[in-house]
C-alpha cells in the first residue's frame, strides 16, 4: 500500500472503530408501555411523586401510551417497582385493589414520573 493511500484509510479505520457500537452478546430487553385499563374508565395517572398528593402531569388513557423507564424483568413488567403511598383502583382483571407500588416512567423527563402499578395495563 502506498503511504498516501495509508494516510487516507487509516482515519477512516480509526473513525470506524470508534463511532461504531459494540456488538452485544444477548439483545436488551425492549421498556414495556404502560397505558390505563378499560376497568378504570381508561384513565391512569402519571404523578411526579410515588404518592397520591404528589403533582399530576397528566393522565393516561386505553390509546395513549408512556414508557417504562426500567427493563421488564420476571413477573414485574417495569422492573422493581418503588414502594410509595397506598392507593386503590380496580385492577386489571376486575377486582378492587389497594397496593402501594408505583413504576417509574417516562414522562418529562429527566424530571421523575409514576403511576399506580396495580392499576396500570402494559404493552411491549
Amino acid at each position: 500500500m502506498s503511504r498516501l493511500r495509508a494516510l487516507l484509510v487509516l482515519p477512516v479505520v480509526l473513525l470506524g472503530a470508534v463511532l461504531l457500537p459494540a456488538q452485544a452478546g444477548a439483545a436488551e430487553p425492549e421498556p414495556q408501555l404502560v397505558h390505563a385499563n378499560t376497568v378504570n374508565k381508561c384513565k391512569l395517572n402519571v404523578r411526579a411523586g410515588a404518592e397520591l398528593a404528589s403533582q399530576l402531569l397528566h393522565t393516561l388513557t386505553c390509546t395513549n401510551y408512556t414508557t417504562c423507564t426500567q427493563p421488564a424483568e420476571k413477573d414485574a413488567p417495569c422492573g422493581k417497582p418503588v414502594v410509595g403511598g397506598r392507593y386503590s383502583c380496580v385492577g386489571p382483571d376486575g377486582k378492587q385493589v389497594t397496593d402501594d407500588r408505583w413504576v417509574p416512567v417516562a414522562w418529562r423527563t429527566p424530571q421523575a414520573a409514576y403511576v399506580a402499578l396495580a392499576c396500570a395495563a402494559f404493552r411491549k
